[in-house]
This record gives structure tokens, sequence and C-alpha cells, in this order.
């Protein structure tokens, strides 16, 4: 579902999933009044009504196959690889590029610290280009924090500028501290960028909500930087 910046600013007073739930709720129940009123039996009715819905709904497609590396390419000699299924990020400088690029989406990534105080990011919407610096990281873009701390200015799940235009965001430090798991651990990240607002859920609860996110289109990329991490499951669906 496609969510307007002021419905968005409700969503810490109201759970994302309560929102969502009354709206497709609302949709449904005036679609079969509205079907009822053109003398259509419940069963039809209903059977449109669905079709509706599904006719609205993405469908995922995964960004790793656990296997290689199809789909990405690696930037500025990141030390990543592939081996039982699982892409390990092994410190060091660079990044992970994806070859697309994606506008309207949300990104759903499973990830673990392998070490206690592990340090990457997950860019979204940035640009091919990157810093001529010893890190090598995008020089426009967005990074959504994988830092195994719940501390410091910008902890797990914070939301980080690379170089593009400025923006406004909000993160929920108590929401995050319910949800967050040690290393050793896996975590779900779910990243959704429409419009110019972007939220990122952390294990299913609501962690950062950005708004006049500039950048309508660009590459999804992994950090290379502190400690090891692995991901085992990175699938994305374009609006």
């Amino acid at each position: 579902m496609l969510w307007q910046p002021e419905v968005r600013r409700q969503v810490f007073s109201q759970g994302l999933d309560d929102i969502e739930g009354t709206y497709n709720t609302k949709l449904l129940v005036a679609l079969i009044v509205n079907l009822k009123e053109k003398n259509m039996n419940l069963k039809t009715s209903i059977s449109v009504c669905v079709c509706a819905l599904l006719g609205n709904m993405s469908f995922a497609e995964p960004l790793f196959n656990g296997k290689d590396l199809s789909g990405w390419e690696i930037v500025n000699g990141g030390q990543f690889s592939v081996d039982g299924g699982l892409l390990r990020v092994n410190k060091g400088t660079g990044w992970l590029r994806s070859v697309d690029t994606f506008g309207d989406f949300k990104l759903t990534m499973e990830f673990r610290f392998v070490e206690k105080g592990a340090n990457s990011g997950i860019f979204v919407r940035t640009a091919r280009e990157s810093n001529k610096d010893e890190n090598g990281w995008p020089s426009n873009g967005y990074q959504l924090q994988a830092l195994d701390s719940l501390e410091g200015p910008s902890p797990l799940g914070f939301m980080i500028p690379y170089g593009a235009p400025p923006f406004q965001h909000v993160s929920n430090l108590k929401a995050l501290e319910s949800v967050y798991q040690p290393a050793g651990f896996w975590h779900v990240y779910e990243i959704e960028c429409v419009g110019e607002t972007l939220s990122v859920r952390l294990n299913g609860e609501l962690i950062t909500l950005a708004i006049d996110v500039k950048n309508s289109e660009g590459h999804i990329g992994i950090q290379a930087e502190h400690g090891i991490l692995d991901f085992r499951r990175i699938e994305v669906e374009r609006f």
C-alpha cells in the first residue's frame, strides 16, 4: 500500500499494521456495499472485491539467490562473498551495489551481526558514484545504519545522509530497544520508499520515519566497514 506523508506522520502514535488493517477493512466493506447496490449477489460482490485488492498487490523478487553475487557489483574493493547460502560482509571498505535501480519499493533483508559491535549500512536510492577516498562509499544516497549498538548518535535502524539533499527524519529508540537482538541472532529489516517518504521497520517494529527524501530512484547497496555480518534473504517489492 502506498502511504501518503500525512498518514505516515501518525504511525508512532498508531501502529502501521493497525492503520493498514483499518484501511483495507473499510475499503472492502465499501466495495461490497457499492456492488450490492448494483444488485450483485454477495458471493459475486466479494469475488470482485478480492480481485480488486489483489490487483493492487505487488510481489517480491529476490535480490540474492543464495549461490553467488549475480545482480550485484562489488565497488572499491569491498570484501563480499557467498558461502553456505549466506552473503558475508567481511570488514574493509567499499560497498556492494545492485545492478538495477529502484524507485518506490519495499526492501526486506534478513541479517545478523557475526561479531559484537559489527558495523555496516544499507544504502537506498543511491547514485552510482562513490567518494574518491580511502572508504569509497557512495557520494549521493541514503544509509540505514546496520551497527550492533543502541548507543551513540546513529544506532541500529537510524538514517544517515550520504551526500543526498537534506531531509527530515525521526527515530524511536524505545521501539529499537524492544526488538534488538545481540550478535549471532537474526534481524529483519523492512525498508519502504514511496515518493518522498521512507520508513524502516526492524523485526516488525517501526524504528525510523523520514520525509522530504528527494532522490526518487537509485541503487540498493550494502556497506563494508567494521566487523562481519551475514545476510540470508534479500528481496524487493516494486510499487
